[in-house]
């Protein structure tokens, strides 16, 4: 019954999630939509959205059996938040489509510009986030599929850059990739890897300081990959560090705080590397940057 109560809690408070990106929805198509009250609306529906999952994990913790085999009931949990986001996307690709399409209509003034770069820098914003919640949840319900073939990391790296830099180039940073010949060749889901690795990447490209560097190495080691993400910026307290991996934390940095991002993007990282059979560890000093370390065994 208490399980019941608190996805019918949840339930509801991705329904109210759901009318506010309606109404945005409504309000692009009749032409009313207010770019400078976008991302306060926008934060609103992920604070519900987070609120949502946040009910059912508390619920699931509280719920798990003497014998501590809660799989069934963490399988439930990924399949309903599965399926809220599902029904979340439909909205925010409308908005998504909206601002493209006023994008693309024709010569915009300054002021217009910046609207719609408001308007899509959210939805993005959102996009990323329904996808960390979605994940997040198949991590810990088992249910996150895997599709192996062999693959370079040199192919890995090249999805992570280009992905990765278009956001190094908008917030000023430098990034590199050091990639040499002779890596162990891998035989895992590449598309998951280049996911965990951008997940590292991001991060350390947000909290970097305007002249940041972040650089990507691969490296063997025996029959072991081993890659680094490592970054010049802020760096964390031995406290922070310890936190790494705990869904929705988020350091009291003011740098960080400035940003307005989920606690998802490390869980999901550290989630997809232990998937995929590696392990991960992090050295990093407060002012002096971070260092991930991500080990892979590669094929004999």
């Amino acid at each position: 019954m208490a399980q019941e109560a608190a996805h019918d809690a949840a339930q509801k408070t991705l329904e109210q999630a759901r009318a506010q990106l309606d109404e945005l929805v409504q309000a692009a198509e009749a032409g009313t939509l207010i770019p400078v009250r976008l991302p306060g609306q926008l934060s609103a529906v992920r604070d519900l959205i987070a609120q949502a999952q946040g009910e059912v994990e508390r619920e699931a913790a509280k719920s798990v059996p003497a014998t501590g085999d809660n799989e069934e009931l963490l399988k439930e949990q990924a399949y309903f938040v599965s399926h809220a986001v599902h029904e979340l996307r439909t909205p925010m690709t409308s908005i998504r489509g909206y601002a493209d399409m006023l994008n693309s209509m024709g010569p915009l003034n300054d002021m217009q510009k910046q609207f719609v770069d408001t308007i899509r820098t959210n939805s993005r914003r959102m996009e990323s986030l329904l996808t960390d919640v979605s994940d997040t949840a198949k991590i810990r319900g088992g249910t996150l599929k895997t599709s192996e073939k062999m693959d370079m990391f040199k192919n890995i790296a090249m999805m992570v850059e280009k992905q990765a830099q278009p956001v190094a180039e908008s917030l000023g940073r430098k990034l590199t990739f050091d990639i040499p010949q002779g890596l162990p060749l891998l035989n895992l889901d590449g598309e998951l890897l280049a996911k965990a690795i951008y997940q590292l990447v991001e991060n350390a490209l947000r909290y970097s300081e305007d002249d940041g560097e972040v650089t990507v190495r691969g490296a063997a080691d025996g029959n072991e990959l081993i890659i680094t993400v490592e970054d010049s910026g802020i760096g964390m307290t031995p406290e922070e560090r310890d936190q790494l991996g705990t869904v929705y934390y988020r350091s009291d940095n003011e740098i960080v705080r400035n940003y307005k991002g989920s606690g998802l993007g490390i869980p999901v990282a550290y989630g997809i590397i232990r998937l995929l059979g590696g392990t991960v560890s992090v050295e990093s000093e407060a002012g002096k940057g971070t260092t991930f370390k991500i080990a892979l065994t590669g094929l004999s």
